[in-house]
């Protein structure tokens, strides 16, 4: 399955008083890493929602461990992989590296939807072709 690595610098407003990373950050950090996964294949959000019918790729689930702190200044390298496809879901893995110290590792779930035009709603949709392709690393 699809990996993609990303190199960040912790910036000073991204920490407390104390110089440690505040935990929502990390949160803003998986979803710029699903982005960067998607464009290490050449598709995008947008791409996907003009091509496909789709109207997102909604987080459903969150399984987070903090497991060791990062601070103003540190360069920190998250690994963004594939777990797994469902029918209308994917699962990530994210690990946050400090070094050589694992200090996040958080699995998050994520739903393909559709706005369903009789109930005016979003609703689980099958993963396009096209998306399982490129996280399968297969071509279409």
């Amino acid at each position: 399955m699809l990996t993609n690595k990303r190199i960040i610098s912790v910036e000073f407003g991204e920490c407390d008083p104390s110089g440690i990373v505040y935990n929502p950050c990390y949160f803003i950090w998986f979803d710029l890493s699903v982005h960067a996964l998607l464009a290490s294949c050449g598709l995008s959000l947008k791409g996907l929602i003009a091509d496909c019918g789709i109207d997102g790729i909604p987080v459903v689930d969150y399984r987070c461990k903090f497991l060791g702190p990062a601070r103003w200044g540190d360069e920190l390298t998250i690994e963004t992989s594939v777990a797994a496809l469902h029918r209308c879901a994917f699962d990530i893995q994210h690990r946050i590296l400090n070094g050589r110290a694992l200090v996040v590792d958080c699995a998050e779930t994520r739903v393909c939807t559709a706005i369903d035009p009789q109930q005016g709603r979003a609703k689980a949709h099958p993963l396009p072709d096209k998306l399982v392709a490129a996280f399968s690393g297969k071509k279409l």
